[in-house]
């Protein structure tokens, strides 16, 4: 009995074709939206505001640096002037100094006034000025830039550092000097890569401003840069004044 009723459904689908109805195709799944990717976040250190710390030298007074952004390399050297503290003056520019790849500053090789007064004055030799800057930077971890330092002085120590970028034009191509007690020597200056001669507005702006002119002159690049409202030995405007010269001496690539 079942073999006849399979056939009678075969005949009867044969003689009406209409009766078969395919199935109708499901629609395909309609996708799940993806969530929007969170956005990425970024770290950022926090590195609170620029400080000036100190360090032993052995055989020598402490220096005085300020920290690069990372890390402890000094890419600036600042020498102060006669009877002065480079702790006090580093106050005056630290964001600055950081900024611009950390600065290490040394102290005078002899006491000014009372042995323990904490300021102190240069002995005029570019070799033992020269040997202690070394010995700074390695007691502070920190070795030359592959294109060298940036040699800043304030008075007396811009002297100095006029003799010591003269000697080692390589190692100190860069120079920031400040209100020297002689006027600059270009012939001294020559191998410098750039200059920044500063003033204090009411200190020596005209010798300054001068020893640009000169500098340009002979071909070597400069620019005059002025702290306003203050005489000599004393800074003011630290922060934007130091950034201009950095700035400057570092977007020239010299």
């Amino acid at each position: 009995m079942r073999r006849p009723a399979l056939l009678l459904t075969a005949i009867l689908l044969a003689c009406h074709p209409e009766a078969h109805v395919e199935p109708a195709p499901r629609p395909p799944p309609t996708p799940t939206a993806l969530p929007p990717p969170a956005p990425a976040v970024v770290e950022r250190e926090d590195l609170g505001p620029a400080t000036v710390e100190r360090v032993d030298v052995p055989k020598d007074s402490p220096a005085s640096f300020v920290r690069a952004a990372h890390g402890t390399k000094a890419r600036v050297v600042f020498m102060p002037g006669l009877c002065s503290n480079a702790y006090a003056y580093l106050l005056a520019f630290p964001e600055a100094a950081r900024a611009h790849g950390g600065v290490v500053a040394i102290d005078g090789d002899q006491p000014c006034g009372e042995p323990n007064s904490g300021f102190r004055t240069f002995t005029w030799s570019a070799a033992l000025q020269r040997s202690r800057i070394d010995a700074a930077l390695a007691a502070l971890g920190a070795t030359a830039p592959s294109d060298g330092f940036t040699l800043v002085g304030y008075s007396s120590g811009a002297s100095i550092a006029q003799m010591i970028q003269e000697r080692w034009p390589t190692l100190f191509p860069r120079l920031v000097i400040i209100a020297p007690p002689e006027d600059p020597t270009v012939e001294r200056l020559a191998k410098a890569r750039g200059v920044v001669s500063m003033s204090c507005s009411l200190d020596v702006p005209y010798r300054m401003k001068d020893a640009t002119n000169r500098l340009n002159a002979k071909g070597v690049p400069s620019i005059y840069l002025e702290m306003p409202k203050c005489s000599h030995g004393n800074i003011t405007d630290g922060e934007r004044v130091f950034s201009e010269a950095f700035e400057w001496l570092d977007g020239r690539g010299v």
